[in-house]
């Protein structure tokens, strides 16, 4: 058992006194050894804490080795316990913590303390013999007691859970028709068990199998190998893929129906959004002439260039006043996107 006059330690112990009393702070030296003193020894007590953590865990380990000779002070502790009979020395031999032959005294001892047996007679029955006396016993550690009383109790099945439930008489409304029937003829084996179906399998079974790879099964895919020294991947059936894998291709492209946010969009740096934001503007504006609404072609004036006062008085109500707020809010918003626009128009005519 580590002390702090071990070795170990002794090597690590300070001269100067761990203590900043008495220490003149204006001399460097003296500060910095009692500094580092105080430092030390905490050291040394922490590495305690450790040591005698670890010398206590290994007493409790169950590996057949005698611990206790190393930390003496738990093993006189033991031999106390057991004297008194706190602890079981059937349990001290189990571990090899003492020899057989202490062990057998032990249990001499508690024989010699136990009650003298009573005389059999017909009424009476055997005494039970105690658990120290007894020839063979199976120790098991409290951590296999602990787990095993954590996990859940699991009853055997009776015989009538096991069995399926299932009626053989035909449905209601072909009782009338196979009646006579059912009288002239006897069944043609009366021992087999009825034919179960299941409506899911019959709707898989009917589902048609369309493949949807252009590779079949079995196709050595040439060229898509990277690892070093196999070979070749080969394509496997349709179904053995997961569902998500014939989709992750596919991209949703936002388009914009409006003229005004195609307006945005004509201004773009990128050739390619502009060329697809005039090819959407003429599409849109052919399907609103084919629709009829000539109102949609009539030129809009902004609503931020729109001369229109806007709703609110002073002593009006609460309605009048909530509908001045939204109309002021659609303005701004309005204003914002004007501006954003311009700006976009002015970079790109910089650009050029």
């Amino acid at each position: 058992m580590p002390t702090p006059e071990s070795e170990m330690f002794l090597a690590q112990k300070p001269k100067v006194p761990p203590t900043f009393d008495g220490v003149d702070y204006d001399d460097t030296k003296a500060f910095k050894q009692a500094q580092d003193a105080i430092i030390r020894e905490q050291w040394v007590g922490a590495m305690m804490l450790r040591l005698v953590g670890e010398e206590l865990g290994k007493c409790y380990k169950r590996e057949g080795v005698n611990h206790l000779e190393k930390c003496g002070h738990l093993r006189e502790k033991y031999l106390e316990l057991l004297k008194e009979k706190k602890v079981k020395g059937t349990l001290f031999q189990q571990h090899n913590y003492i020899s057989k032959h202490s062990s057998s005294r032990i249990l001499q001892h508690h024989h010699d303390q136990d009650p003298p047996p009573t005389p059999l007679t017909k009424n009476s029955s055997a005494p039970k013999r105690p658990a120290a006396l007894s020839s063979h016993m199976t120790m098991i550690c409290r951590t296999c007691l602990r787990r095993a009383s954590a996990l859940p109790r699991l009853q055997a099945p009776s015989a009538g859970a096991l069995i399926r439930p299932f009626s053989l008489s035909a449905p209601t409304r072909n009782v009338a028709a196979a009646a006579p029937d059912a009288a002239s003829a006897p069944p043609a084996n009366p021992a087999a068990p009825p034919k179960l179906s299941n409506v899911k399998d019959e709707t898989v079974k009917a589902a048609p199998t369309t493949p949807v790879s252009s590779c079949p099964a079995g196709t050595v895919l040439n060229g898509l190998n990277y690892f070093k020294g196999k070979t070749d991947p080969v394509a496997l059936a349709d179904d053995q893929y997961p569902d998500w894998l014939w989709t992750c291709l596919e991209t949703k492209k936002e388009v914009s129906e409006s003229m005004e946010d195609l307006s945005a969009e004509m201004f773009s740096k990128s050739k390619k959004q502009r060329k697809a934001a005039a090819k959407r503007a003429k599409a849109l504006e052919a399907k609103l002439l084919a629709s009829g609404n000539l109102d949609a072609l009539a030129p809009k004036v902004p609503l931020s260039q729109q001369s229109i006062n806007l709703p609110g008085e002073k002593g009006g109500d609460v309605t009048h006043n909530l509908d001045a707020l939204d109309k002021r809010d659609t303005l701004r918003k309005a204003m914002r996107k004007e501006r954003k626009e311009k700006i976009k128009e002015s970079n790109y005519l910089k650009s050029m």
